[in-house]
């Protein structure tokens, strides 16, 4: 691990922690960030078939959203991914109903690094959070940079200067929160697993769709074999742990 400076609806489940001491808790709430319903598009599955759609009562769309979650544990205010950033974002609206302003924020874990998970670390390119440590995967942190055509990434990480940290899926992370890798969808897309939560990223954009169906994939998956590999995997490594997952396009309400 190491330091690279190169660079509304909210709804809480408590749950026994063992990130801190015995009898701590863990709290986790969801962060609807996009105001409006959300649809998926039946067009971003191509590769399913019209009939399964009309068997799951689809034809109108995938119900989806646009999430970002924030976790409370062992003193420590934690959001996974920071969301859009648009200007009609509920990121920022909801934490303040929740108690919590920016210079709370101790650590934010990215999954990956499309726009709709990262927009919110910056505020008119500044850190939007300018106390918090930001996690990124190292492959896709360098898959990234070595693309970023706009300059984005690379306005991340002068904003954070010194407060960007890279790792490996083995690297430990604080509050005992664990890295899996998930890859397919990006090239380091990357789940998180504490206790028996698992935030997990964009592992599905349609759950009606592909909880039944991991074969299919939408059409932002980068690489759509291993994105049905990963897909598989987490589905039966919750099965399997009983884990409570969450995901960021998941509709209300926000888990499995």
């Amino acid at each position: 691990m190491r330091f690279k400076g190169i660079f509304i609806t909210a709804v809480v489940w408590t749950l026994i922690s063992g990130c801190a001491s015995k009898g701590s808790q863990t709290e986790i709430y969801p962060i609807q960030d996009n105001p409006a319903p959300r649809l998926m598009a039946r067009a971003l599955f191509a590769d399913a078939p019209d009939s399964l759609f009309v068997a799951l009562g689809l034809n109108d769309g995938v119900p989806s959203s646009v999430c970002a979650f924030l976790v409370r544990t062992e003193g420590r205010q934690i959001l996974f991914d920071a969301a859009n950033g648009a200007e009609d974002s509920r990121l920022m609206p909801v934490l303040d109903s929740l108690g919590t302003a920016p210079e709370d924020i101790d650590y934010v874990f990215i999954t990956h690094l499309h726009g709709d998970h990262t927009g919110g670390l910056l505020k008119d390119d500044a850190a939007a959070f300018p106390n918090a440590v930001i996690y990124i995967n190292k492959i896709e942190y360098d898959s990234w940079i070595s693309m970023d055509g706009n300059g984005r990434l690379q306005m991340i990480a002068d904003a954070y200067d010194g407060r960007i940290v890279t790792f490996m899926p083995e690297d430990s992370l604080p509050c005992g929160v664990k890295a899996l890798a998930a890859y397919g969808h990006t090239p380091g897309h990357t789940i998180y697993l504490l206790d028996d939560i698992l935030i997990a990223g964009d592992i599905m954009h349609g759950v009606a769709l592909q909880r039944e169906h991991p074969e299919f994939c939408a059409r932002f998956d980068m690489d759509s074999e291993a994105a049905v590999n990963s897909r598989k995997a987490v589905l039966q490594m919750a099965s399997e742990g009983n884990l409570k997952v969450y995901g960021m396009h998941f509709p209300a309400p926000y888990h499995l």
